[in-house]
């Protein structure tokens, strides 16, 4: 029971982030194109904001998950009720407190944003929608904790799939009846809060009744000893999670409108296509890894660490050097011509996305050790650095401001990795992590990006999806060329069928 929950969690887990990154592909352009770039930066402002505020959650969500599944194993049902009241009442106030925030925003927006007359009425309602919203959405995190803790992740991404379908109608509704900017703002805050009564429904798969674990009831004594594993956990995210969530504030500070939100959010849109299917990617290859730590066999968890870094750099180097062959054709499709311009922000946030994420394997361990002192100081020196670039070039560079700061942080941050944490703590050969795992995939995409420009020259003309088609068969031809001369040995391509071919056979 426990393997087809998982399973059926992960094939509805992928489903949900391919929904949702479907949604906000083919939607975006289609509400830029009605309420205008200016406008619709309102939303994506509205929406970094209550990204960064989530900051506030103190790590707490990661502890919930793992003290209730430890408990729910053990049975312990008191002690569940207990923190899970607790938690209600802890995210309430944080709920709270995020309402003041979004209050005191409404009134002094055109203090904080670069916001015209015209924009700022929308922009306080905007900031009171949110300010009455999210107090319920904090408190559905604790139901959505303990439902996670039953293995009931197959029936949470189910909802998050149908709130995507929701949301991507909510959009076509209001472009063909023509709402108002903030209608449209509400029915999808509303859309975002119909999952919390399905949750709260779904812990009747608990044996204590509902009212046990949602009835506010504060217990210090056992609150205190998730709280205090939350905090190393917040600790260590609290910069990167800033780095990345104030960038685009800074941008509607200081680049000269708001408008520029709209350009980041759209590339951020497609970046983060990447993200979502590397993320998918990596749970195929990495559900040994803490468990070979935890058995303390130094070399099972190099050779893992080292085949995982491998495959994932294959994949995301396909994916992105595609992108990036084909970024001012997907920019003209998704968007129009006038953003055909924000092909060399998007190809340079694609490159530092792989740059980031060829890492995970790595950063994978990093809880297991506790030894994470070191990784805090250095996304302090990297945020701390990083954020400043986005504001002194956010006025000539617009949206380049923030992809180049990011840019400084990750290089900061992969760079302290390879030169200090994978080799002293972890104990593993950095170089050939880098030089063996990741570069020659690195250098694939390179050649077969360059070999496919050259090639295409030579080619009758196409125009619109065929040219996009073209390019990618033709970089996929050379780059297959070039794994199979130069990274994947035939030892390699054997070792890939057993894992996947014999797994498969096994299972059925």
């Amino acid at each position: 029971m426990d393997s087809k929950r998982v399973f059926s969690g992960s094939l509805w887990g992928v489903l949900a982030k391919t929904l949702d990154a479907l949604a906000k592909f083919v939607t975006i352009p289609l509400l830029v194109g009605f309420y205008g770039k200016a406008d619709y930066g309102l939303i994506a402002l509205a929406f970094s904001l209550n990204a960064y505020l989530r900051l506030m959650d103190l790590g707490f969500n990661v502890g919930a998950v793992r003290f209730f599944s430890m408990w729910t194993a053990d049975h312990k049902w008191g002690k569940v009720a207990d923190v899970s009241r607790s938690s209600i009442v802890f995210y309430g106030v944080i709920g709270l407190v995020n309402a003041v925030i979004f209050l005191v925003m409404a009134a002094y927006g055109q203090q904080l944003f670069n916001l015209t007359e015209d924009q700022l009425p929308i922009y306080r309602q905007m900031m009171t929608v949110l300010a009455f919203s999210t107090v319920l959405n904090w408190l559905s995190g604790v139901a959505i904790q303990l439902l996670s803790a039953m293995g009931e992740l197959g029936f949470i991404n189910r909802i998050t799939a149908l709130t995507s379908i929701l949301n991507f109608a909510v959009a076509l509704v209001a472009i063909q009846l023509q709402w108002p900017l903030i209608t449209y703002f509400i029915a999808y805050t509303l859309v975002t809060l119909m999952p919390i009564p399905c949750y709260v429904w779904r812990l009747k798969v608990f044996p204590v009744p509902r009212r046990t674990l949602l009835a506010p009831r504060w217990d210090g004594a056992a609150f205190r000893e998730i709280l205090v594993y939350s905090l190393a956990i917040f600790t260590m995210g609290l910069f990167q999670l800033t780095a990345n969530n104030l960038r685009p504030l800074l941008l509607g500070k200081f680049a000269g409108g708001v408008e520029v939100l709209t350009d980041y959010r759209v590339i951020q849109t497609i970046a983060m296509l990447i993200v979502a299917f590397g993320g998918v990617f990596m749970q195929v290859l990495l559900p040994a890894t803490s468990k070979a730590y935890a058995a303390g066999d130094p070399q099972r968890i190099g050779r893992m660490v080292f085949n995982a870094t491998k495959y994932i750099s294959i994949f995301l180097s396909f994916v992105v050097f595609v992108l990036i062959l084909n970024a001012d054709d997907i920019l003209l499709l998704y968007m129009g011509s006038g953003y055909r311009g924000l092909s060399l922000w998007l190809s340079l946030w694609l490159l530092t996305v792989l740059l980031s994420m060829h890492n995970t394997p790595v950063a994978s361990l990093v809880l297991s050790t506790g030894k994470t002192r070191a990784l805090v100081y250095s996304s302090a020196v990297a945020c701390l650095v990083s954020l400043p670039v986005t504001v002194i070039f956010a006025p000539t560079l617009q949206v380049g401001a923030a992809v180049v700061g990011y840019l400084v942080y990750m290089v900061l941050q992969i760079g302290f990795f390879y030169i200090y944490y994978i080799p002293k703590v972890l104990r593993l050969d950095a170089w050939r992590l880098f030089g063996r795992a990741f570069l020659p995939a690195a250098i694939g995409g390179v050649v077969a990006w360059a070999g496919s420009r050259y090639a295409v020259g030579w080619l009758p003309p196409t125009s619109g999806y065929g040219t996009v088609i073209v390019h990618t068969a033709i970089f996929g031809v050379i780059y297959l060329g070039y794994l199979l001369l130069f990274v994947l040995k035939p030892a390699a391509i054997r070792e890939l069928k057993e894992t996947f071919i014999g797994k498969r056979k096994k299972d059925a």
